[in-house]
């Protein structure tokens, strides 16, 4: 074994047993290549990820491979879900140099961890005009020995580059939040796609943020066009093959632009958004779907990804194959369904899943057309056979799950249930998220210290700046739930270590991370998931309700993202999500149980609930505090 066998995360151990003499991100390795004079091969993945496990059983896996690599490189391996910090650096580095990133994530350092040379996935030997790993090693080797000045002057333009952008001058003299919620809105509509919903065209991703957003929108203004394309998204991916019909929960990304082929992963942050987003369309539409929903994609993660708090993913292959536990031969189909249920979801004898060349592959995935409504979707009828095909699918070899805790996908999994159970009452969505909570507190925040990952007993990685503001987030939306003091409490504590570790004062933003790499990010844009910037932003404007405080880090931490709002606003939603609050937002303080319970009816929107005061209903905006009568609470909220 390699020096991987210690390690705690999945995907390093999966590599544990290479012939690639791989190393942990550590000290010793990049000593060991100061010492040895020897560039470091950094590759950055994951446990769920399709083509990290080709490039393992095809290269890393290789005895010839191996030797060469060994031979030339220090070699790192890392998971980016338990080092996003590295990974997100790096990522950038590749598309300076290369113009393009994904996983896995190559890279030739400097052993002062310099970028020379990015890559994602290199196949054993050259094809296809794609260079192969043991190519790539004997070019490397000569010219590190013969032309290392030209890499190291490369190298440090690099860091140049991003050390110019993250220094550079970027704060906006004044903004308008209205405006900049104007201009996402007209450029999201602009992006739609009418026929199928989403944004853009192939690979969809889900987006969840962005229907949130218009969501709020419409709330706000009441606009019908912003409802029309979140009523469009929600549904035809809930009735697309990117939604699992079978065992609940949507796969990572749609690879066509109707939603039906899917990248297979299963990610736990895209159950949590989509819990917040079908449970916000429910409390607009009172629509069924989406409630149903809801409750099955809160019984696949609590069946599949809770173990004592919510686990990170579930791999897209199993018994090395992508998508096979989820995909059906015609005749089994045949063998297990009635006739009409064969006829309703489309499956036929040559197979309705295509594989990345438009070429069909003999195999079905279950997705339900569009022109069927609600009722005939949820019939007993239907759901029997849904039920038969779940009962065989259980019988098969499952994907792997990366069963590592993060803190902050279940801060997002906590915001996104506490909201649910607001919205549906269920007491076992709420059970879930204060089991998870408390798992946190309790086994991963220590002496202030909020630690990023948990495995089998061991807490490691200090936290980023995702861990303390979703973490927080979660909290706070979960005060609001159970209004019980103590999770307040942690969340104030949890923000105001935010602040004090990661607020920069000089820029206004937040550092996204507090390591040893050559250069510090701070991110603000949103990628597969909102940015953690919005999440901090978000605690802040609410903790800036409760205690009349923090207006001016609010202040300038908007004043750091307007311009880049303003150029690109579809990649903020999520910090504008944040923003409807400071242009509508009420504090209110009541132990008027009637009250409370006629102001959540209108949840989630603007406003924050203290359980505190006296039986009165008092309301707090940015100006003033006044007393209202629960007969004013819809005019309040602008219901």
């Amino acid at each position: 074994m390699n020096h991987l066998k210690n390690e705690k995360s999945p995907y390093l151990l999966e590599h544990a047993n290479n012939p690639v003499d791989w190393y942990p991100w550590s000290d010793e390795a990049f000593n060991l290549a100061k010492s040895l004079d020897k560039p470091v091969f950094l590759s950055i993945g994951y446990s769920t990820c399709h083509w990290c496990h080709v490039m393992d059983m095809e290269s890393f896996s290789d005895n010839d491979v191996a030797a060469k690599m060994n031979s030339t490189f220090v070699c790192i391996k890392v998971d980016r879900e338990e080092r996003p910090d590295i990974d997100s650096l790096y990522m950038t580095m590749s598309q300076i140099l290369t113009g393009q990133g994904g996983w896995p994530l190559n890279m030739i350092l400097t052993p002062d961890k310099k970028p020379i040379f990015a890559f994602t996935y290199i196949p054993k030997t050259s094809r296809n005009n794609m260079p192969g790993l043991i190519e790539i090693c004997d070019s490397v080797m000569e010219l590190w020995q013969h032309r290392r000045s030209e890499l190291l002057k490369n190298a440090d333009s690099v860091i140049g580059a991003i050390e110019n952008y993250e220094n550079s001058e970027n704060k906006s003299n004044d903004y308008d939040i209205k405006s900049l919620i104007e201009n996402a809105y007209k450029s999201l509509s602009k992006n739609f796609d009418s026929e199928s919903g989403g944004f853009g065209s192939s690979p969809k991703f889900p987006s969840f943020q962005n229907l949130i957003f218009l969501m709020q929108y419409y709330k706000k203004y009441h606009d019908e066009n912003a409802l029309n394309m979140v009523e469009k998204t929600l549904r035809n991916m809930r009735l697309g093959g990117i939604y699992d019909q079978i065992g609940g929960g949507f796969h990572r990304y749609s690879t066509d632009s109707i939603w039906r082929i899917p990248h297979f992963e299963k990610m736990a942050y895209d159950q949590a958004l989509a819990i917040s987003a079908y449970s916000f369309a429910y409390s607009l539409t009172k629509r069924d779907l989406y409630k149903n929903t809801v409750d099955e994609i809160f019984n696949f993660v609590k069946s599949d990804m809770f173990n004592g708090a919510f686990l990170t993913a579930i791999d897209a292959d199993s018994e090395n194959e992508e998508g096979k536990y989820y995909l059906w031969d015609y005749t089994e189909l045949k063998n297990l369904v009635d006739e009409d249920f064969m006829k309703t979801v489309d499956v036929l004898p040559q197979g309705n899943f295509y594989d990345a060349y438009s070429r069909p592959t003999g195999k079905n995935i279950i997705y339900i057309p569009q022109n069927l409504n609600d009722d005939e979707i949820f019939n007993k009828k239907f759901r029997e056979n849904i039920l038969r095909l779940h009962q065989a699918r259980d019988k098969r070899i499952k994907p792997n799950t990366d069963d590592k805790i993060l803190s902050d996908i279940n801060g997002m999994m906590i915001e996104a249930l506490s909201k649910a159970y607001i919205v549906f009452k269920k007491p076992e969505y709420l059970d879930l998220a204060e089991n998870a909570a408390d798992f946190i507190i309790s086994k991963m925040y220590k002496d202030g210290v909020l630690m990023h990952r948990y495995r089998q007993g061991e807490s490691e990685v200090p936290g980023f700046l995702d861990d303390y503001a979703f973490f927080a987030s979660g909290l706070l939306y979960l005060y609001e739930a159970t209004f019980n003091d103590i999770y307040l409490n942690y969340a104030d504590d949890l923000i105001k270590t935010m602040i004090g570790k990661y607020h920069d004062k000089s820029s206004g933003g937040f550092y996204s991370y507090l390591t040893d790499l050559p250069v510090r990010l701070r991110e603000s844009n949103d990628n597969a998931i909102p940015s953690g910037f919005s999440a901090a932003l978000n605690d802040i404007i609410i903790e800036s309700y409760i205690h009349d405080e923090y207006n001016e880090i609010i202040d300038n931490s908007i004043r750091s993202v307007a311009s880049s709002i303003k150029r690109n606003p579809v990649f903020f939603t999520g910090s504008l999500n944040a923003l409807f609050k400071r242009i509508n937002m009420y504090k209110i303080e009541t132990t008027n149980e009637s009250a409370i319970n006629s102001i959540l009816k209108y949840y989630p929107w603007n406003y924050f609930i203290l359980k505190k005061g006296d039986n009165k209903i008092n309301v707090c905006d940015e100006n003033k505090c006044y007393n209202i009568d629960e007969s004013m609470i819809p005019k309040l909220i602008n219901a």
